[in-house]
């Protein structure tokens, strides 16, 4: 549809033509229209200052919130080796899950209890393993944290294991 009304605007000009001729724009109208042209490709050339501060902002917080992880939050084998780091994450991983997993299977307040005082005693190992590898990260300390997580695990599964075991014992 727009291409006939092109084609009829086309037609209409042609068939005009003298009438545009006669007329005239008024002084300066070329100027302004210049005017107005160099205004809007200057606003559109000066985008390119805040798109530079944008991705400097961005390549900074980047690099800014990697400094912060590495820091403070990444778990501690992450600095010693990247062998490690999977091994460390895969066991942080599966305790997290089965941590989730017993706390949805207790149901006595005492077992509950009980559960989070076995949780704050690895908290607690977990910090002092935490500093000893910090200060010397050595293969037997590595070995140490390494085991902490096994044990931790292995801990946290048998209770779930028992709970399940009362479960079906009292259905």
């Amino acid at each position: 549809m727009k291409i006939r009304e092109e084609e009829e605007l086309e037609k209409f000009i042609r068939e005009n033509k003298d009438k545009f001729d006669t007329y005239h724009p008024e002084p300066g109208h070329s100027q302004l229209f210049l005017s107005r042209l160099i205004k809007k490709f200057k606003a559109v050339i000066n985008i390119v200052p805040y798109l530079v501060k944008v991705g400097i902002a961005t390549i900074f917080i980047f690099v800014l919130s990697f400094v912060v992880w590495k820091t403070f939050l990444s778990p501690p084998l992450t600095n010693i080796s990247l062998k490690y780091w999977k091994a460390e994450h895969n066991y942080i991983f599966r305790i997290r899950q089965s941590t989730s997993l017993a706390k949805k299977y207790i149901i006595n307040p005492e077992e509950k209890d009980k559960l989070n005082s076995e949780l704050q005693q690895f908290e607690e190992t977990f910090e002092i393993l935490k500093k000893k590898l910090k200060e010397n990260p050595s293969e037997e300390n590595i070995a140490d944290m390494l085991r902490f997580y096994k044990e931790k695990l292995l801990a946290i599964e048998e209770n779930i294991q028992n709970n399940r075991n009362k479960d079906i014992q009292n259905n």
